[in-house]
């Protein structure tokens, strides 16, 4: 064998390695840097997403938070059991603000209409027990 002949074998081996060994290197730092950086990127907007959730149930913790601390006095008490149930205290009177409207009240003898004719009745007697009660009547002094 001729040292031209070794030469030209080693040129194109060569040839053949420095393209291997510059992907071998390309594939190295693709996967020690680049790959670590997209990561470390999306983490940055998942932490940065996070952290508003996080803000956002930390405002209705507070709200709930409050609720419950108002809940706990005597007056908040019975300030959402007046407006959530409607109940009033015992010296309280409910006034309705607009009149009934005037209707028949000639109905049939029958099932349904016997109902309606007792409630009607009922709100009649409230009606004149309550005539004498001036509550919310801006034209007395």
């Amino acid at each position: 064998m001729s040292t031209t002949s070794r030469l030209l074998r080693g040129q194109r081996s060569r040839f053949a390695i420095v393209p291997l060994g510059a992907l071998f290197i390309g594939a190295f730092s693709l996967a020690l840097f680049v790959i670590p950086m997209r990561t470390w990127t999306k983490q940055r907007t998942i932490v940065a997403q996070r952290n508003e959730q996080f803000l956002a149930y930390e405002d209705i913790n507070d709200s709930a938070q409050d609720d419950v601390d108002a809940l706990k006095t005597p007056q908040g008490a019975q300030e959402a059991i007046r407006s959530q149930l409607g109940y009033l205290l015992l010296t309280e009177k409910r006034v309705p603000l607009l009149d009934l409207p005037n209707a028949s009240s000639v109905l049939p003898n029958r099932w349904p209409y016997t109902l309606v004719t007792s409630i009607l009745q009922i709100r009649s007697t409230q009606a004149v027990r309550n005539t004498g009660v001036g509550i919310l009547d801006p034209l007395q002094p």
